[in-house]
């Protein structure tokens, strides 16, 4: 199935928005759409780059814009809200989400992460906090794709970006933009053959 995208103009008033064409990918079939992908486009790779972080206001309100370039233009490919909440942390304490500033992604994008999941993801090294080692597998597309992820949202995964495994089993997938690629992550173990383009 397909379905066309419009990607909104990052700045309106130089240039309009652009509609792409994705084929649509259920989550239930991702790992199949995967496993069609030649070898030489799956890579291992970690986040390497730090963030900023700090302590949310409970009712506070995240707006999550991620943006592309193509063809030197800079488009939003998605645009999300969250809600900061206080939650209950292991030991009883009540504890509010923390709010991610992403510095070195193409977006600088702004996300909330539950404060537990942000301690066993990131530990602080001065005024940024670096991210774990985590590698993870990343399978480049050479087209443009919608996957419906675990949780049921549409990540839009324009040719020339990855779609990341984080656990098949469970078909838990999500998008990484190539840009973003470009600037966080490095390569673990590198085929060698990979085209970023």
């Amino acid at each position: 199935m397909k379905e066309k995208v419009v990607l909104k103009s990052a700045r309106p008033e130089e240039y309009g928005d652009l509609v792409v064409e994705c084929r649509v990918i259920p989550n239930e079939e991702i790992g199949t759409y995967l496993a069609t992908i030649p070898e030489e486009r799956k890579i291992v790779a970690t986040k390497k780059k730090g963030v900023k972080a700090r302590l949310g206001v409970p009712g506070e309100t995240i707006h999550t814009v991620l943006t592309t370039i193509i063809d030197g233009k800079e488009y939003i490919l998605s645009e999300e809200s969250a809600t900061v909440k206080e939650r209950e942390q292991a030991d009883g304490t009540m504890m509010s989400d923390i709010v991610v500033t992403n510095i070195h992604s193409t977006s600088n994008e702004e996300y909330v992460v539950k404060a537990a999941k942000f301690a066993d993801t990131y530990y602080q090294d001065g005024d940024e906090y670096m991210p774990q080692s985590d590698p993870r597998l990343l399978t480049q597309v050479s087209e443009n794709v919608i996957i419906i992820t675990s949780w049921g949202a549409k990540a839009v995964c324009l040719a020339g970006g990855f779609i990341v495994t984080y656990d098949a089993s469970k078909n838990d997938y999500n998008t990484l933009e190539a840009g973003a690629f470009a600037s966080t992550y490095e390569v673990e173990q590198d085929t060698k053959k990979l085209k970023l383009s």
